[in-house]
């Protein structure tokens, strides 16, 4: 159990910094973490510090301190309260703690949290690509291959026969097909995972992105087909914004929170998930979203290594080769 009980809390922290960033988790040593929420940057802020037993998740919950200039001792202890209610033995829980404070951060801060002020840094999943399926993938081709002319034909015959009785549908269905991106397979401990995106700037969008993938039979086949969206409201200050998890819970806030952290704009995010026969624990989520970031990156709508991002996509999600249009 010990060994089980280690290798979740790395794998939590792995999962930790691929959704907040490298640096959001500041580690004292192997037991010993601390965190600042909102963000390290923000002031004033709360402080988590953390020391992971050897039983923790297993059977105990970590020991925590809480820490803030602004807040009270009576405020601190209900906040502390709040967070062990939280914990079931077996099952991680720091970022639910993470989550939990952020929300009630925003009410007794001064001033509201700026939900979409971080900019998150992804960590390495360290999965090799798993050369069969990703053939199986690329072959599996949306639409049938040939030429451009006659492929987008059949675009738009596809198109017409999802979205029969539903022209703006229809339209949706045509625009997604033209400029939906399939990022490169992964995979992990037998578990594949691939990333798919698509400019999004209406529901309609995000309808025909699920029609359009869900016609394919491997993708159709997946596990896991985790989605979230966000997309700019005509006043340029709030959101259309959800998730969908299917089936795969947690996983659908922790895809938005990337496209919240990273401030991604106007587009849906698909990631399909191959389940392998080998729990990966809370690593699948670092992977699912890391899996995510790489393309998102690759098609401009958040900043990787080069800048950009914050926009709608570049060659409306054309990408920079790391991805594959169909």
């Amino acid at each position: 159990m010990a060994d089980e009980d280690a290798q979740q809390q790395a794998d939590e922290l792995c999962a930790l910094q691929a959704i907040f960033g490298e640096g959001f988790v500041q580690v004292l040593d192997a037991a010993t973490w601390c965190m600042s929420i909102p963000e390290p940057e923000a002031q004033p802020h709360i402080t988590l510090r953390v020391h992971l037993p050897a039983t923790y998740p297993s059977q105990h919950p970590p020991v925590f301190e809480l820490s803030c200039d602004i807040l009270s001792s009576g405020q601190l202890g209900e906040l502390a309260a709040e967070l062990e209610a939280l914990f079931a033995p077996g099952e991680v829980v720091l970022w639910q703690w993470v989550e939990h404070l952020k929300e009630r951060w925003a009410n007794l801060a001064p001033q509201p949290a700026a939900e979409d002020a971080a900019a998150a840094a992804g960590a390495g999943a360290g999965a090799d690509a798993d050369a069969a399926l990703a053939a199986e993938l690329q072959a599996a081709e949306l639409s049938e291959c040939g030429d451009e002319a006659g492929a987008g034909e059949r675009r738009q015959r596809q198109a017409r026969g999802l979205a029969a009785g539903d022209p703006e549908l229809e339209r949706a269905l045509a625009e997604v097909a033209e400029t939906v991106v399939h990022g490169e397979p992964f995979t992990e401990r037998r578990s594949t995972f691939q990333a798919h995106v698509a400019p999004a700037t209406s529901m309609k969008h995000v309808e025909a992105l699920m029609e359009l993938l869900l016609q394919n039979g491997k993708i159709r086949a997946a596990t896991h087909n985790i989605m979230a969206y966000r997309i700019e409201q005509p006043d340029k200050q709030t959101f259309m914004q959800d998730y969908d998890d299917d089936g795969e819970a947690a996983a659908g806030g922790r895809l938005l929170h990337l496209l919240q952290m990273t401030d991604a704009r106007n587009v849906c995010v698909v990631v399909s998930r191959w389940y392998g026969g080998i729990l990966l624990g809370p690593s699948r989520f670092a992977i699912i979203n890391n899996t995510a970031r790489q393309l998102l990156e690759a098609c401009g709508y958040i900043a990787g290594k080069d800048g950009g991002g914050g926009g709608s996509g570049s060659s409306k999600g054309g990408g920079s080769g790391k991805g594959k249009k169909r």
